[in-house]
């Protein structure tokens, strides 16, 4: 392809991570220490999505470029050796443009590591807890396969905003992944933030266990939502953290005589039961506690499991792994562990339940239309149009697949398609329900994309509405709600601020009742359908429940 593409603003940018220019490639270019730097640098481009490898122009000591041009020659044995290195790198060339200029020709190679079929085995697990229950520091021992060092060190890598670094907590929903071989045993992934050690690690895995990692403090109670809702996990841990839950339970029980587990513990506990999928509870940081505490916390745990109609179950050995295998899918068993991330105690177990969990995708799931919802979006990134990310929630999605998208601020699907999809920044050629994406997305305008929407097939029965009915329990509230009330609504990965129209039959609600109520969307339409899970909230408020039925 030729093009008169003013090669100024190309020049002025210079090279970057993705970008490099060569004056020409030669035949020694392919042999020798020559051929093992440039390779390097073929990876280096392409770490992070498609990069650009331009020969025509000199490199004068990384400072200063300058048009050089090539004969047709010459453009002909640099597109023969670029091809060469890029077979040994595992890398293809996308696209190959030429630019005209009165030196010659500058050709431009778009290179892109070469696509990975598909997605070995997902498992989405949810990290659920308190502020410094120890979900980050777990996450970090589990992809790292080292201990923590009791100051955090374990989870100081899945740390990456200034505020996050600075508190040493998590600020927002970070999905990362540990991976697992053929025997079972997790692989060690000692730089989680570096791309290619992570493409190289999900080569080799045959299975993924996506972690879905939540903040705990209540600043961020609708990211922690978000995430339970919104993930489409197969599986969620509760995180208690032994000596700070035995402190608050121990204070509770002097302030009222009420003997339970402190409220924060107990409504993740419910919002996660109510999401109807198994859970397992995980007793943390028990080395900062005796044997006395951990018997209290343990009994607190065991009684407010059979609370919401559940079997709890101490994992001791290895022999129990079996039978949760075999019964936590049909959501009686409560398995539970306990766990020190310090010491290593209970660790062994919780690795090869993971690596032994049935997953809970089936067949019709995949062969439903291709349904997702967007949790995160990103403009302006080079390259591409616009960026979403979520987790595949049904169906298949592949590159190139015309989409609908929606709705808008009116209530209509726009049409779009894929441009190309990446999965912890590794291109893939198709991901399928249970799957975490991400997509770029084309034909489409960037500022109407938002999180809440969806992405479907292009010919699928997608409709917004207004209002709707949902039963809900109330779980949290410090007087009555009554019609008229405005709390923000969750549902997948949807906040909006909703009207509590009408409550039937009923003439207003306190903490524990069950009705069937009617909401709409101050904002503006959102696409729901029947049995979604959703929660209201507002300051201390809380209500949990099932969309029953859609006002059109």
């Amino acid at each position: 392809m030729t093009s008169d593409f003013n090669l100024d603003q190309l020049l002025a940018n210079g090279e970057t991570r993705n970008t490099e220019f060569k004056r020409s490639l030669t035949e020694r270019d392919g042999t020798g220490d020559r051929q093992a730097k440039l390779i390097a640098q073929l990876k280096l481009i392409t770490s992070e999505g498609p990069g650009q490898f331009v020969v025509g122009i000199e490199d004068l000591h990384g400072k200063k470029w300058e048009v050089y041009g090539l004969t047709n020659e010459e453009v002909d044995t640099s597109r023969t050796v670029l091809k060469a290195l890029c077979k040994e790198a595992g890398i293809e060339i996308l696209e190959e443009t030429h630019y005209n200029t009165d030196q010659g020709i500058v050709t431009s190679f778009t290179l892109a590591r070469i696509i990975t079929p598909m997605v070995p085995e997902t498992l989405g697990v949810n990290l659920v807890g308190r502020v410094n229950s120890g979900k980050t520091t777990l996450a970090g021992v589990l992809i790292q396969c080292q201990l923590d060092n009791g100051s955090g060190q374990a989870r100081a890598v899945l740390l990456t905003y200034p505020q996050e670094l600075k508190r040493g907590q998590t600020a927002d929903l970070h999905v990362t992944f540990a991976a697992i071989d053929k025997q079972g045993d997790f692989i060690a992934m000692q730089a989680p933030l570096d791309k290619s050690k992570r493409a190289r690690i999900l080569d080799t895995a045959d299975r993924i266990i996506t972690i879905f990692d939540a903040p705990g403090h209540k600043e961020y109670a609708k990211t922690m939502i978000r995430s339970v809702l919104g993930a489409s996990a197969q599986y969620s841990m509760v995180l208690v953290p032994c000596l700070d839950e035995y402190k608050l339970a121990v204070a509770e029980e002097q302030r009222s005589g009420i003997r339970r587990l402190d409220d924060i513990t107990r409504e993740h506990l419910l919002l996660v039961s109510n999401q109807e999928l198994p859970f397992i509870v995980v007793i943390n940081k028990i080395d900062d506690c005796d044997e006395g505490i951990r018997n209290h916390v343990r009994n607190l745990v065991f009684e407010t499991i059979k609370e919401i109609g559940h079997v709890p179950l101490r994992i001791t050995s290895d022999e129990d792994i079996p039978i949760i295998c075999r019964e936590i899918a049909h959501r009686v068993i409560v398995p539970v562990f306990e766990v020190s991330c310090v010491t290593g105690y209970g660790l062994d177990h919780i690795r090869k339940t993971l690596s032994s969990l049935p997953s809970r995708i089936p067949d019709e799931r995949i062969e439903r239309p291709a349904f997702a919802y967007i949790d995160k979006v990103y403009r302006g990134i080079r390259g591409t149009n616009v960026v979403i990310t979520g987790t595949v929630q049904e169906g298949i999605f592949k590159p190139g697949q015309p989409i609908l998208c929606g709705p808008d601020k009116d209530g209509r699907f726009m049409k779009g398609r894929i441009g190309s999809i990446e999965v912890f920044k590794k291109r893939v050629e198709r991901v399928k329900a249970g799957d975490v994406f991400g997509f770029d997305l084309k034909r489409l305008p960037p500022e109407k994309i938002r999180r809440g929407q969806i992405i479907s097939d292009k010919d699928a029965d997608v409709k917004a509405v207004q209002a709707f009915d949902a039963t809900i329990i109330v779980t949290r509230h410090p007087t009555r709600i009554r019609p008229g009330y405005e709390p923000v609504f969750h549902s997948a990965t949807i906040q909006q601020p909703v009207i509590y129209e009408k409550i039937f039959d009923k003439e207003y609600l306190v903490v524990g009742d069950v009705a069937r109520v009617r909401m709409t969307f101050k904002k503006g339409p959102e696409m729901l359908r029947k049995g979604d899970r959703v929660v209201t909230r507002e300051a201390n408020t809380r209500c949990i429940g099932t969309i029953t039925e859609l006002i059109q």
